[in-house]
């Protein structure tokens, strides 16, 4: 079986659509308010834990840079206000036609990106859209004035499209759909009933009439949809704007399609995507279809219109060969969870698919926090996977991770067994829960890992990739617990040429900072404040190295070193972080805190025809 293009763009939509509404919460984007004077960082971490929608253990946010966190800046697409006027100016007097294709194309981009309004350009274009006789300008500035919603150039848009071709239909059409311009019924309406006409033709008909609702166009539709001669991808163009325009006429036409063949019974799902009472629980009856493109858009559909209907087939739909159909019963166990299900959907974690696993630690998470009388079932199941002799890595992975989410701190020592696990997947999640929930028990048994790991760095045993970021974690750990015979081998840390990563180092440099914290020795303050100012070696010092010094400072209580801090705020990036934690350490050192900073202005570029430089 060969699904047509069309039809699977209009799946992975649904898919889309489907997976946006899970997607994990986004970190504040406003910069933390001023410290407790008392700050010292120590304890559980009980705040938010912010993380991507598939999980990479190599970028889990470590304590350092959750406690506070402190976000980079927001960005501001920015366009230089001279830019329209000049395009504009260009489509009047250039007499060159690249030139004023370029300028209306120029505006069509301004518009799809929403850098401005470009609704002043509308008279130009159209005048010069109406009076030139070179098509790729005509059709540059239709582009334009679709992007641009200027609703007033309709009429002209509706006689380019007739007259176009496909790819200049594309530019145009979506445009009068959205608008809802009535008159391009006229356009569409024939269309629909020429055999001649092409697939993207046809679609965009199609879609333009539903949009419309014009209701006189289903029967025709509807016969299309059934019609097995005709093209498979106008068929399913057909079927979707039939749903949307008579669901009754439409149910009643899949009935029999969905007793077909694969091609078929997906045409039926299509015609059952509409509004019709009892068109999901006719969806649902494919959802055990022997296919499995069939039963993933019949889970799909369903669970966005009646997901109750699917609570029947979740058993199997947990261990179903596609991975879209174990997706999507994992968000109907989040909707309706009890022990059972809270089982199932945890032998998901283990799902070879990187995003079912993902996807059912999230559900997981979700369900925790929403039914507390099953959060505890859901951390006992999770703490069974920390087993060093499993080779189910991925779900001591995900475990790991859902254990952290979920702030449960009482798992060190499975934890530490599992340091030493062949996967950095496993290792890795484990240090950070470790740094994540620091415990004393295990305290000396971090100390030993610690150093012997530095010593193999050293003697590049193996090499600094494979261990820097998991020492990182239990140096912060070290940190947190107040490790002071480490003091040595963090301070080791201050010179470039230290075994490890900048990671590591880093790490290094925040932990000691905690050691001393309140206590600025002078020595130590002349280390951090030198790693702070080094921006013109060769090679300069690393970024994070620097954000952390900057920290230690606020830690140390550092107030003679008031002109470094406020140096690093002033000059240094803010996407590095190095500002933001110079700002927020300032008031640790007897200073006010500054103003936060402002959105960061991206200045969008690329353009072929810009202004004059006056400067």
């Amino acid at each position: 079986m060969k699904f047509t293009l069309s039809f699977l763009i209009s799946l992975l939509c649904i898919i889309a659509k489907s997976a946006s509404a899970f997607q994990p919460a986004s970190p504040p984007v406003t910069s933390p308010s001023a410290p407790d004077p008392e700050y010292s960082p120590q304890g559980v971490y009980t705040g938010a834990i912010y993380l991507p929608h598939i999980v990479r253990f190599q970028k889990l946010p470590m304590r350092m840079h959750l406690d506070p966190y402190i976000p980079l800046p927001t960005e501001v697409r920015r366009l230089n206000e001279r830019f329209v006027p000049l395009w504009e100016r260009v489509l009047k007097e250039a007499t060159d036609a690249e030139m004023q294709e370029v300028a209306a194309l120029s505006l069509a981009r301004v518009a799809e990106l929403g850098l401005t309004e470009i609704s002043s350009a509308g008279p130009t274009l159209m005048t010069v859209a109406e009076s030139t006789k070179n098509n790729r300008i005509r059709y540059a500035c239709a582009k334009a004035l679709a992007s641009g919603n200027i609703e007033s150039s309709a009429p002209l848009l509706i006689r380019l499209a007739q007259e176009g071709t496909d790819s200049q239909r594309l530019l145009i059409e979506p445009a009068l759909a959205r608008w809802k311009v009535t008159s391009a019924i006229e356009l569409w309406q024939p269309r629909i009933s020429d055999s001649h006409t092409t697939g993207i033709s046809f679609r965009l008909a199609a879609e333009g009439l539903a949009a419309l609702s014009d209701v006189s166009s289903a029967a025709m539709l509807i016969d299309i949809a059934n019609a097995s001669a005709v093209d498979y991808a106008k068929r399913t163009a057909a079927a979707h704007a039939a749903a949307v325009l008579d669901p009754d006429r439409s149910s009643v036409a899949a009935e029999s399609l969905i007793k077909g063949d694969v091609s078929s019974r997906l045409l039926g799902l299509v015609l059952l995507d509409g509004k019709k009472v009892d068109a999901p629980a006719m969806a649902a009856t494919l959802c055990t279809d022997s296919s499995d493109g069939v039963a993933s858009a019949a889970w799909l559909q369903v669970f966005r219109y009646q997901p109750d209907l699917l609570i029947q087939h979740l058993q199997i739909g947990c261990q179903h060969r596609d991975a879209t159909v174990r997706m999507t019963a994992a968000r109907v166990i989040k909707l309706f969870p009890d022990p059972e299900r809270i089982a199932w959907l945890h032998q998901q974690l283990s799902d070879t698919h990187i995003e079912v696993r993902n996807v059912a630690r999230q559900m997981l998470l979700a369900v925790a926090t929403d039914h507390l009388e099953l959060k505890d079932q859901i951390v006992e199941q999770a703490s069974r996977m920390l087993k060093p002799d499993s080779s189910d890595w991925q779900g001591i992975e995900q475990s790991l991770v859902l254990l952290g989410q979920l702030h449960a701190s009482q798992f060190s020592v499975p934890c530490f067994a599992l340091l030493d696990y062949p996967k950095d997947e496993v290792s890795i999640s484990a240090a950070w829960l470790i740094q994540l929930s620091p415990d004393e028990t295990i305290r000396e048994q971090v100390r030993n890992y610690i150093e012997v790991a530095d010593a193999r760095l050293a003697n590049g045993t193996f090499g600094p990739d494979d261990t820097a970021l998991r020492e990182a974690m239990l140096l912060q750990y070290a940190g947190l617990v107040r490790m002071r015979e480490i003091q040595p081998l963090l301070e080791q840390q201050f010179s470039k040429s230290a075994p490890g990563t900048p990671q590591k180092r880093a790490s290094a440099l925040w932990a000691l900072g905690i050691l001393f914290e309140k206590n600025p020795e002078p020595s130590l303050v002349g280390k951090y404040e030198a790693r702070v100012k080094d921006r013109m070696s060769i090679p300069p010092e690393q970024p994070e190295v620097r954000r952390e010094a900057v920290m230690a400072l606020g830690l140390l209580r550092a107030t003679t070193s008031n002109a470094v801090v406020y140096e690093a705020y002033e000059v240094d990036s803010q996407e590095s972080g190095i500002a933001g934690t110079a700002r927020w350490v300032l008031p640790l050192i007897g200073q006010p805190m500054p103003a936060d900073f402002i959105p960061y202005d991206a200045w969008i570029g690329g353009w072929r025809i810009n202004p004059v430089d006056d400067r």
